[in-house]
């Protein structure tokens, strides 16, 4: 046995007593199902030895009583196996299905508290994969595969113990020479477990793309895409199903195997038992009987083949989900955090550095789903520093606009308040105290965030709204809607409050998802706001309602606000530009126009560009 052999078995063993102890708080109900299976294979063992004793007692001594005994037996014997079979089955079913609620459970609540460089490495397909298809090979590892393998396991003892007391010498070779034909089963799992890993694997890919294509539908018919993404779709589905074969092919390969060797030694036992009946040493019923014994340990041990691969597909499968279960959170809590209460904040951050971990990811998708931050040039060590040596101010009750070119560190800026991130050099601290000694869950409900692209649930408008405000009454909603100015459409909606806005709100137009975030963060009430300028990409009439919901948002609160467009600034306190991870300018807005700088640059730009436009727009 090679090394690499004897790790991979003490890893499987490792991973299967891991899922055992998932039986505890199921254990009085898994012990009657054990007892179910224990009854119900060692009944089996009775089988051969009603036959003995018909072929003997009854048909060889004529005895017409102990038929009718028998006949009873019988009855009786198939009411009990059939009772303890349900119970077997049904209390088995309902062990692995509660099992696997706590399992899934306990993924979506190690994920929920996953910081979010972990969903910038994962692929969203990935996880919904582990969760749903993975978490049912579990179970069936579970109940079909433990379950049977313990069933069949005690069938087989049951049926060699019979063979043993009506032959002991063809129960000795069948002893000896059975295990021989497990052979198969051992060495074909080894590689249906690989197998299945890879392919478990390259499902999640297939899903991930699958997810893609659903919410980017519209890109991908905008520009003609269909083919190109079948055809890419049919690729990675094609080589998901062949590695899905190969595991396939092997687990088909190890029955046949099991079967052959089986039927040969079944064979050997029937010449030698034969001559022995023909020559008088042993009676008809003695070798029926043990025959009959053979054959139906035959089933069994044909089964244990099946039953090995449906395990190894689970364990390989159960190695999945705890990868996600033991992954270990980046943001960690103090030991003896500090509640954050706080009506008016200072913020600061002082000589603050941050970069992104590497990982399988490619620029576009941590630019959606983290900002336009983060730079994947390989080059020198400055290079890849998405803030460096960033030291900020923020008095109580001060806006600051954050204004620069994409890539510039902006939303990595405001990503560090809410500990989304920790700095890798440096601190953030609210009134003097250090983020990472705050309690995480006060430290993010004094936080409220509103961003251009704004992320509704599949739920009610009453729902989103309330979203963070457990408990918020009907008229605290409709108070925070009417100051987003976002009641009058609301009402105008089929249901108003109770109607369902669609998966990510797309029943709704741009303004107004924006204004029902506003509203949500109204309700919510939280102290510090951090703005990702919500009237991007609206039309006139829409943006000026945002606007006006934004600019009461924005009262009495310390505000930081992203600004894509640098007309919306000019209120701001003071304004921060920064440039490749560097903050390069602050102050007002007449004191950086009349420097000259950074900042007067990309004014200048933008004022030119919408003047061009404007241009245009009236020649045309």
């Amino acid at each position: 046995m090679s090394i690499d052999d004897e790790s991979s078995r003490e890893k499987s063993y490792k991973i299967f007593r891991r899922l055992l102890a998932y039986l505890r708080p199921y254990r009085k109900r898994f012990i009657f199902a054990l007892l179910a299976m224990v009854g119900y294979g060692a009944s089996e063992g009775l089988i051969p030895y009603l036959l003995k004793r018909i072929l003997d007692d009854v048909f060889g001594n004529q005895n017409s009583d102990m038929l009718y005994v028998l006949v009873v037996a019988i009855i009786g014997f198939s009411i009990v196996r059939g009772l303890l079979g349900f119970f077997q089955r049904y209390l088995a079913a309902f062990v692995g299905l509660k099992i696997i609620e706590d399992i899934r459970n306990q993924i979506i609540d190690r994920l929920l508290y996953l910081p979010s460089s972990f969903y910038s490495k994962t692929s969203s397909g990935s996880l919904i994969s582990r969760m749903t298809n993975d978490t049912l090979l579990i179970k069936s590892a579970l109940t079909d595969g433990a379950s049977a393998l313990l069933r069949d396991s005690v069938r087989i003892v049951a049926l060699v113990s019979v063979a043993l007391y009506l032959d002991p010498v063809l129960g000795l070779i069948a002893v000896l020479g059975f295990p021989i034909g497990l052979l198969p089963v051992l060495k074909f799992g080894k590689k249906v477990r690989r197998l299945s890993r890879v392919g478990q694997d390259k499902f999640g890919g297939l899903t991930s793309l699958l997810h893609e294509l659903i919410v980017g539908h519209k890109v991908v018919k905008s520009f003609a895409m269909e083919d190109v993404e079948k055809d890419k779709f049919s690729k990675e589905n094609e080589s998901t199903t062949q590695t899905f074969q190969k595991a396939e092919k092997y687990g088909a390969l190890s029955g046949p195997s099991n079967e052959f060797l089986g039927s040969v030694l079944i064979g050997l036992i029937i010449l030698y038992g034969g001559v022995s009946v023909i020559s008088g040493v042993r009676t008809q019923g003695d070798f029926i009987a043990f025959i009959t014994a053979m054959f139906l340990l035959y089933e069994p041990l044909k089964k244990i083949g099946r039953v090995n691969n449906t395990i190894q597909i689970g364990v390989s499968a159960a190695e999945r989900v705890f990868e996600v279960i033991d992954t270990e959170s980046e943001i960690v809590e103090s030991a003896n955090p500090v509640h954050l209460r706080t009506e008016h904040p200072e913020i600061v951050y002082n000589d603050v550095w941050f970069r992104y971990q590497p990982g399988p990811v490619t620029s576009e998708e941590v630019g959606q789903s983290l900002g336009d931050d983060i730079t994947t040039d390989e080059g020198s060590e400055q290079s890849r520093w998405a803030l460096k040596g960033v030291s900020l101010r923020i008095g109580a009750g001060e806006k600051i606009a954050l204004v620069g070119m994409s890539g510039g560190g902006k939303s990595t800026f405001v990503n560090l308040l809410p500990r989304f991130f920790d700095p890798s050099k440096g601190s953030v601290s609210i009134d003097g105290v250090d983020l990472r000694d705050f309690n995480l869950k006060s430290l993010r409900q004094s936080v409220a965030m509103v961003s251009q692209h704004t992320f509704l649930f599949n739920d009610t408008v009453l729902a989103n709204i309330s979203y963070g405000r457990r408990g918020a009454s009907e008229a605290e909603v409709v108070q925070a809607a009417k100051a987003a100015n976002a009641h009058d459409f609301i009402m105008n909606l089929p249901d108003a409050y109770q109607t369902l806005v669609g998966e990510q709100g797309l029943l709704l137009s741009g303004g107004e998802r924006a204004r029902l975030a506003i509203a949500r963060a109204l309700l919510k009430d939280a102290p510090i706001l951090v703005l990702d300028e919500a009237t991007a990409s609206l039309d006139s009439e829409s943006e000026m309602l945002v606007q006006e919901a934004v600019e009461r948002l924005m009262r009495n609160r310390t505000v930081l606000m992203i600004a894509h467009r640098l007309a919306t600034v000019r209120n701001a306190d003071s304004i921060a530009v920064f440039r490749k991870g560097e903050l390069v300018e602050f102050g007002s807005h007449e004191r950086l126009l009349e420097s000259g700088g950074e900042y007067a640059k990309l004014y200048r730009l933008q004022f030119e560009d919408s003047t061009k436009l404007e241009a245009r727009e009236f020649n045309s």
